[in-house]
C-alpha cells in the first residue's frame, strides 16, 4: 500500500511540475525567448528575502534545470505506462513485469537524485539561514515525504 501511495504522489508531483514547466516555458512570439516571469519562484524571493542578485542566480539555475526536469517527467510517464501495461497484461509476476518494476524504480531514483542535486545547487546560492529554510521546505518533496507530517508516518 505504501508503494502505491508513493507512486501516486510521485506521479502527481511529476504532473504538477510538468504542468508548471510547460506553462511557464511559453515562448514569446516576437522575441523567441523564454518569458522573464517565473511565478513559481516568487515565493523564494519573498519568503527567503533573497537579494536581486541571489534571485537572478536562482532564476538562471532554475531555467537551466527545466529541460532536464521535463525530460525526467517524460521518462517517468513512460515508465508508469510500461509498468501499467505489464501489470495489466497478466495474472502473474512475469519477467516483463519485473523488468518494468526495476525500470520504474531506477527512473524514479534518477529523477530524485537530479532533483536533490538541483536543490543543493540552489541552496548554495543563498546565505546559510536562507539555505537552511529553503532545504527544510523543499527537501521533503524531493525525498517523497511531502505526503506526511513529521511523526505522521505509520508503520504497517
Amino acid at each position: 500500500m505504501k508503494k502505491g501511495i508513493l507512486v501516486l504522489v510521485l506521479a502527481m508531483v511529476a504532473g504538477v511540475a510538468a504542468f508548471y514547466f510547460m506553462r511557464s516555458h511559453q515562448i514569446e512570439a516576437s522575441r523567441g525567448a523564454l518569458l522573464d516571469n517565473m511565478p513559481e519562484l516568487e515565493w523564494i524571493r519573498s519568503d527567503l528575502k533573497l537579494s536581486d542578485s541571489q534571485f537572478a542566480k536562482v532564476t538562471e539555475l532554475h531555467a537551466a534545470y527545466r529541460p532536464q526536469c521535463v525530460a525526467m517527467c517524460g521518462r517517468i510517464l513512460e515508465a508508469h505506462q510500461r509498468l501499467d501495461r505489464a501489470a495489466q497484461s497478466g495474472g502473474a509476476v512475469t519477467a516483463e513485469l519485473k523488468a518494468a518494476i526495476a525500470n520504474h524504480v531506477r527512473i524514479h531514483a534518477d529523477c530524485q537524485e537530479a532533483m536533490i542535486d538541483h536543490l543543493y545547487r540552489t541552496a548554495a546560492l543563498m546565505d546559510e539561514e536562507q539555505a537552511k529554510r529553503y532545504m527544510k521546505k523543499m527537501l521533503p518533496y524531493a525525498l517523497d515525504f511531502s505526503h506526511s507530517e513529521p511523526g505522521g508516518v505509520h508503520e504497517h
